[in-house]
């Protein structure tokens, strides 16, 4: 890996990072240039202004679940397995009280560029069509029980862990997202 893309990585690595902590209005290219190290026109360089910045990352973040959940279809054929390994995704952010990207950029949306704001709309498009598949799989298999149309429960299943995600961080208690994460589990069994 070259140097401009170790750079161009780190400065995004460290831009999430505050993403996940205080959204992403509340850092500015000053406060990566101070965590890295580096001078401000050097992240100028590789994202000439914040909408770049937030594009890239959420285009980023996209690229990383697709993979995530091509990684967790090659693993396991069982429908319910593969929830919990999606649920598990989740989980990472609780682990250090922050909250995962999408959510965070979501708390922004009023303020961010209408790209963001539609890449991130991508983002939920595809976490709600893969939910759907493995609920829609899972009911046919016999792997999974639930009521009603797998689209209403894809969504329930994605705000409820966005929903356990918050109330995790704002409690500071890992165990309140477990407490979630494990009944939407349960409700589909």
């Amino acid at each position: 890996m070259n140097s401009n893309k170790k750079t161009a990585e780190l400065i995004l690595d460290t831009a999430q990072a505050l993403v996940q902590e205080v959204g992403f209005n509340g850092f500015s290219y000053a406060h990566i240039a101070e965590k890295i190290g580096i001078r401000t026109a050097s992240i100028h360089y590789h994202f000439p202004n914040k909408e770049d910045l937030g594009e890239a990352l959420i285009t980023r973040y996209q690229r990383e679940f697709v993979a995530t959940i091509t990684q967790i279809d090659g693993e396991t054929q069982n429908n319910l397995e593969k929830l919990r390994k999606y649920v598990n995704i989740f989980s990472i952010p609780v682990d250090n009280y922050c909250t995962c990207l999408s959510v965070m950029l979501s708390s922004d949306l009023a303020t961010l560029s209408e790209k963001v704001g539609a890449k991130l709309a991508d983002f939920f498009t595809a976490n709600l069509a893969w939910v759907e598949r493995v609920l829609e799989e899972g009911r046919r298999e016999g792997q999974l029980r639930f009521e009603g149309a797998a689209s209403l429960q894809a969504h329930i299943i994605l705000a409820a862990l966005q929903g356990a995600q918050l109330l995790a961080r704002s409690f500071r208690d890992v165990n309140r997202f477990t407490f979630i994460a494990d009944g939407v589990i349960s409700a589909l069994t």
